[in-house]
């Protein structure tokens, strides 16, 4: 039975290393940040041995840029990834890239992560001092709005910023094409009397916001600390009844929605996402347009206080 066991672990052991072929198999129990490091074993990262001046780089992968990234960041990074790579750009998108975005491209003229990323920046202690503004070594950085990096390439007179919570024309008209950013389908504004009446792209309503605010999600009161792994704990937890019970028993008449499948308090709870005049009930109007679409005023914790009593907030100690 022992026997059994150890090679149905060995078994388990090899599926999971063959199904990463990014990333060799010592590789998963020595994984070095190379980043900002001069180190031999930060430069063995990336390279088959450290490079020196006039030498060719022997980079690993046979120099392949995008599968030397994904070796680490295909795992500890890919929802955080803003544009992707391999493909080849236009003509007129070439002329309009700087000489050293160009010199990133492959041998096939595809797009790389070299692209964007000068990799020297991170490797060389003469580059360090770049840090401070330029933490993940863009090319061409500081830049003033994160989004100039991207015209370097791309013509900034065709990419407008979509807001959805912008969802009433000028006409004074619900803009039911903002709907469905965040609904499957338009809700029926007649009959829906609650966060149950509606339906969404996802059962973690949470995640809808954070394709646009993550940044804003590690303001104080969003994240709430942070896991062994250094990923970011949402304030997103199934309130107990005695919490419930008081949400619904304030004096003010704010709604305080929970998501439906999950039960948790949600971006939504706190937060209104309607433009004022969607919702056609007051109560589920409290918030929308207000400072930071607060459902409940922060003044003197009176957000806070909508969930917790004042003994939890005693206790209670924000990042």
């Amino acid at each position: 039975m022992k026997q059994l066991l150890v090679k149905i672990l060995m078994v388990g052991v090899i599926s999971l290393l063959s199904a990463a072929p990014l990333m060799a198999a010592d590789d998963w129990f020595s994984y070095v940040n190379p980043h900002w490091s001069d180190k031999e074993s930060s430069c063995l990262q990336c390279h088959d041995k450290v490079p020196e001046d006039d030498q060719e780089l022997a980079l690993k992968y046979n120099g392949d840029v995008n599968l030397l990234c994904n070796r680490c960041h295909i795992t500890i990074s890919k929802d955080k990834y803003i544009h992707s790579s391999g493909m080849l750009p236009t003509q007129p998108m070439l002329e309009k890239m700087p000489e050293s975005f160009l010199s990133g491209l492959n041998e096939e003229g595809k797009i790389t992560c070299a692209v964007c990323h000068e990799m020297k920046y991170q490797c060389l202690s003469e580059e360090f001092d770049r840090k401070k503004e330029n933490r993940l070594f863009h090319r061409g950085a500081p830049y003033e709005k994160r989004t100039d990096l991207c015209y370097n390439c791309h013509e900034r007179n065709k990419y407008k910023k979509f807001n959805p919570h912008n969802q009433i024309n000028d006409e004074g008209e619900l803009d039911t094409e903002v709907c469905t950013y965040c609904h499957d389908r338009v809700p029926n504004r007649k009959t829906a009397k609650s966060i149950a009446d509606v339906t969404f792209d996802s059962d973690r309503v949470d995640k809808i916001c954070l394709r646009c605010h993550t940044n804003d999600a590690y303001a104080a009161g969003c994240v709430m600390g942070f896991e062994e792994n250094g990923s970011p704990i949402y304030h997103a937890k199934k309130p107990d009844a005695e919490m419930v019970k008081r949400m619904g028993q304030r004096d003010d008449a704010a709604i305080l929605p929970l998501e439906l499948v999950t039960g948790n308090v949600f971006c939504g709870t706190c937060h209104n996402p309607h433009e004022l005049g969607v919702q056609p009930r007051n109560e589920a109007n409290i918030g929308a347009d207000a400072h930071k679409r607060l459902r409940i005023s922060k003044d003197n914790s009176k957000i806070c206080l909508g969930c917790h009593d004042t003994k939890d907030l005693k206790k209670f100690q924000l990042p």
